[in-house]
């Protein structure tokens, strides 16, 4: 409705219109000045949502349209009933912004002002159905349309000659084209038929030929967004065929695949151009993805997938079982990882592989898995040389400890045998009981020396023995102690036995594993030599949580003194020079380890007092 009081808008001049127009203009302005400047915020603020005018543009629209001569005829006649007195609604006609005829009704009323004077004000408003011009299923199409305008998507309506017979706000925006405009550049770049293309059959404008939807992808110029429509055959009101765009925005979707693939490639990059064979094995025994070095060393040409696994996985051995048996399947079956061992000829040298199956997360359940197929005969050479080298350094070892072990009684025996020497050389001769007593003394040392000769003996033989045996440790230990009781009771050492029932066995050379026992506790003593009071080494079996047998032996001695591993170096000794060789230990640490097991020493009491050497040695596997 009219505002009579004056207010900041923006203002238009009515010169140069015809006065019908001026007086329609005054009656719809908010205010009226002297200079007949008036302000219609009003009138733009009308047309801009029912007709859908810019409303930068209403006003010059509105001019041109008053200017038709239906409306001006209509308008003219009304305003000299007015000045007739005579004052009523009439209706006016427009086109909005699709080109839809849409009615306007005007309803002018007299209004009284202050200083009695009359003027007429003016408002408007849609027309109804009483207006036989004005039918309801365009106020649906109206709505719909402004509706589309708000959409989000890309819709539009094409003709057969490629022009725009709709076109929502959005993709308006975005292509810079309007209802009428040729769209068929805008889809495919080529200018030269931009106007009249001769027979184009090409999304999304095929559906002209094929009469089916259709799917095609657009990647705007403007922009660089993408976008996919679907191109549906759409028939108008009036009978003409046309197509129906709808677009969606899939720049993200788009995105996202171009860095997936970047990412795919650079993993087939990297798989590629590794060392090892890879593949992707399913549950009927079928590759379905393999990199370069698995076609390579298995002559896949193809590479189109699935294909069925070399034979070489597949060939049962004399158990019944392929390799595939030992590792996809088990991995498939329990989500684990499974590896075994093989050698085959290939490109006519025998090679030794290592098959690792790896699950494949895809689903709840393993339907496939990962093989890697590494080249290990290398390897396996330089583990035998290095296994012969660990032999042969265990033999020299070994021949340093035999001086090592008999030194001591050997100088006990030169010893006792200048005692006697000395005391013919003096008396002429020994006594009965001293001479008895002496003897007894060397075939003491004697038997000793035999005893480390035998045990020595029996290391050398079993020194090249494969493959190792299953071992007692706490067979080693009695068998052990036994050999040494004499020499602890001489030193007053106490022994306590910590022999856990059932042990299982493990993978050692039972001569080697008592000789470990022997040196270390021998070593435990001679450490307790100095020490006053009570004197004990405490000897511990137990079977670990995770597949190991543990030997401890434990004394109360003096302690490491911070050497901690340093004990285990060949000739180290804290005994002074000639007393000891400090190859005992090393000995011990050279079978632990060639065994697979490991050996550590650390001083347990508070006090930094104590020796504790701890050995875990691999369980012998079920029988």
């Amino acid at each position: 409705m009219a505002q009579l009081l004056p207010t900041a808008t923006l203002s238009y001049s009515t010169s140069q219109l015809p006065e019908a127009v001026s007086s329609l203009l005054r009656q719809l302005s908010d205010t009226c000045a002297s200079d007949q400047s008036l302000d219609l915020d009003y009138v733009r603020n009308f047309f801009s949502s029912s007709l859908g005018w810019e409303r930068k543009d209403v006003l010059q629209n509105l001019k041109g349209q008053l200017l038709e001569p239906e409306n001006l005829s209509t308008l003219s006649h009304h305003i000299q009933l007015q000045m007739a007195g005579k004052v009523s609604s009439f209706p006016l006609f427009f086109l909005d912004t699709y080109g839809q005829r849409v009615t306007i009704l005007v309803h002018p009323r007299p209004l009284r002002l202050a200083d009695g004077s009359k003027q007429i004000s003016s408002t408007l408003s849609l027309g109804s159905d009483i207006y036989p011009t004005q039918k309801q299923s365009d106020r649906q199409r109206l709505n719909l349309l402004a509706i589309l305008d708000k959409l989000p998507e890309f819709v539009a309506l094409v003709t057969p000659q490629f022009t725009l017979r709709y076109i929502n706000k959005p993709f308006r925006e975005q292509v810079q084209l309007t209802t009428g405009d040729s769209c068929y550049y805008a889809f495919t770049g080529n200018a030269e038929l931009s106007g009249t293309p001769t027979h184009p059959y090409l999304p999304p404008f095929d559906v002209f030929e094929t009469g089916s939807p259709s799917f095609s992808a657009w990647k705007s110029p403007r922009s660089g967004r993408s976008y996919r429509f679907l191109s549906y055959p759409f028939t108008d009101t009036d009978g003409e065929q046309l197509i129906l765009l709808m677009g969606l925005d899939i720049t993200q979707l788009t995105r996202f695949q171009e860095k997936l693939a970047i990412t795919e490639r650079q993993y087939h990059l990297i798989t590629n151009n590794l060392s090892l064979a890879i593949a992707v094995v399913d549950g009927q025994r079928n590759i379905t993805a393999a990199n370069r070095q698995f076609r390579k060393w298995f002559k896949l040409q193809n590479e189109s997938y699935p294909v069925s696994c070399p034979p070489i996985l597949t060939t049962l051995d004399e158990d019944g079982e392929c390799l595939l048996d030992k590792t996809t399947s088990l991995t498939i079956s329990d989500g684990k990882e499974h590896e075994c061992e093989f050698s085959t000829a290939l490109d006519g040298a025998e090679t030794t592989f290592r098959i690792t199956a790896c699950p494949l997360h895809r689903t709840k359940l393993f339907s496939s898995a990962i093989i890697l197929l590494e080249d290990i005969t290398e390897k396996k050479k330089i583990a035998q040389r290095t296994q012969q080298m660990r032999k042969l350094e265990a033999m020299s070892t070994l021949a340093a400890g035999i001086a090592h072990e008999i030194n001591q009684p050997l100088s006990a025996l030169r010893l006792y045998a200048s005692g006697l020497d000395l005391m013919v050389e003096q008396r002429g001769s020994v006594p009965t009981e001293i001479l008895q007593e002496r003897l007894g003394w060397i075939l003491r040392e004697t038997g000793t020396i035999e005893d480390i000769i035998t045990h020595m003996r029996s290391l050398v033989r079993h020194q090249g023995s494969f493959p190792l045996q299953r071992s007692d440790v706490n067979y080693a230990v009695v068998q052990s102690l036994t050999l040494l009781q004499s020499k602890l009771e001489t030193r007053n050492v106490s022994i306590h036995e910590e022999l856990q029932d059932n042990l299982p066995p493990v993978l050692a050379l039972p001569i080697q594993l008592e000789q470990i026992v022997i040196n270390i506790v021998m070593n435990a003593a001679h450490a307790l030599e100095d020490e006053e009071g009570r004197r004990s080494i405490t000897i511990t079996t137990r079977e670990t949580d995770d597949g190991y047998v543990q030997l401890s032996i434990r004394d109360n001695g003096p302690g490491l003194k911070g050497l901690g591993e340093k004990i285990f170096d060949p000739f180290f000794t804290t005994k002074e020079s000639g007393k000891n060789m400090g190859l005992g230990l090393a000995l011990v640490h050279t079978f632990v380890t060639s065994w697979e097991g490991t050996i550590t020493a650390k001083s347990p009491l508070s006090d930094n007092h104590g020796t504790l050497i701890k050995i875990l040695l691999p369980q012998a596997p079920a029988a």
